[in-house]
């Protein structure tokens, strides 16, 4: 698939009167389902205004995305129910026509990995700066912020209707834990976790281990991995970290549900949850 735009000659040919339509159809005939203002203007020989007015009496046929340029989703008939087309078939369009770097992370890439104990209603974006949560329909993607996104493992998944960045199963690890309150806690993460063990090598570990900079995610990470039956995952995370660390909490911000939470080694991590109990309940 080709990010070129419409062609002009044929939209021409029929006067401007319809044009953007026209192009839409021509579009979506090739795939496309993302198209911006200034594009359809330039293949239309019409102002930013003209097209937005053309684009105002398509009912329901496009919904505009915010950001950057200003551009609009062609919602083909079997998806307007639902509000939107599957976000494989155009969120990478979307991100490149904004020229940002991006991944499908979380519990989101999770699911694409197999990694899913109950249907993930909404769709996490990691990205480089602060996004506007996208609702269409049914449909709901929100952004978290990541510092190094352009250097994340990707994984390239086979099948889908259009190349969508995916985090490695590994990097998505990593990820988990640093953003688990955004999945429900570090319980809710290590469960993630264990259903990706399938899917994570460790020279996936290694590369992903190797862009990860912050010590106190890579002891969470090693005793998560240890806890879930994965010790030679582990003993790569194992072998990332410095002679010393400080000791840290499993969970930060939970308050001990463990009469005498123990601190475990080599990963200094002290286990407020007691982990191995919520994973089992």
């Amino acid at each position: 698939m080709t990010n070129s735009p419409p062609k002009p000659s044929k939209a021409l040919a029929h006067g401007t009167r319809g044009a953007v339509a026209r192009l839409l159809d021509s579009a979506q005939a090739r795939g496309r389902l993302v198209v911006s203002v200034d594009e359809l203007a330039a293949a239309c020989n019409l102002s930013a205004i003209a097209v937005k007015r053309q684009i105002a009496h398509l009912a329901d046929r496009v919904v505009r995305l915010p950001g950057r340029p200003a551009c609009y989703l062609i919602v083909p008939p079997e998806h307007r129910e639902r509000g939107a087309p599957p976000i494989d078939q155009w969120l990478g369009a979307y991100f490149r026509l904004r020229g940002e770097p991006y991944y499908l992370g979380l519990l989101s890439a999770a699911a694409m990995h197999g990694s899913s104990q109950q249907a993930v209603l909404v769709t996490q974006v990691m990205t480089s700066r602060p996004m506007r949560s996208i609702e269409l329909g049914r449909v709901r993607i929100e952004g978290h912020v990541k510092a190094g996104v352009g250097t994340t493992p990707l994984t390239e998944l086979r099948g889908l209707v259009s190349p969508l960045a995916v985090s490695s199963p590994e990097a998505t690890s990593l990820d988990l834990v640093v953003f688990n309150a955004s999945v429900g806690g570090i319980a809710r993460a290590a469960q993630v976790i264990a259903g990706l063990l399938p899917v994570m090598s460790s020279a996936g570990m290694k590369k992903a281990l190797a862009v990860e900079t912050t010590i106190t995610v890579k002891q969470r990470l090693g005793y998560i991995l240890e806890t879930v039956g994965a010790p030679k995952l582990a003993k790569v995370v194992a072998a990332s970290l410095p002679e010393r660390t400080a000791r840290i909490l499993l969970q930060p911000w939970a308050v001990n549900t463990k009469d005498r939470p123990v601190t475990v080694s080599p990963w200094n991590v002290t286990d407020n949850i007691d982990l191995s109990k919520e994973l089992s309940s």
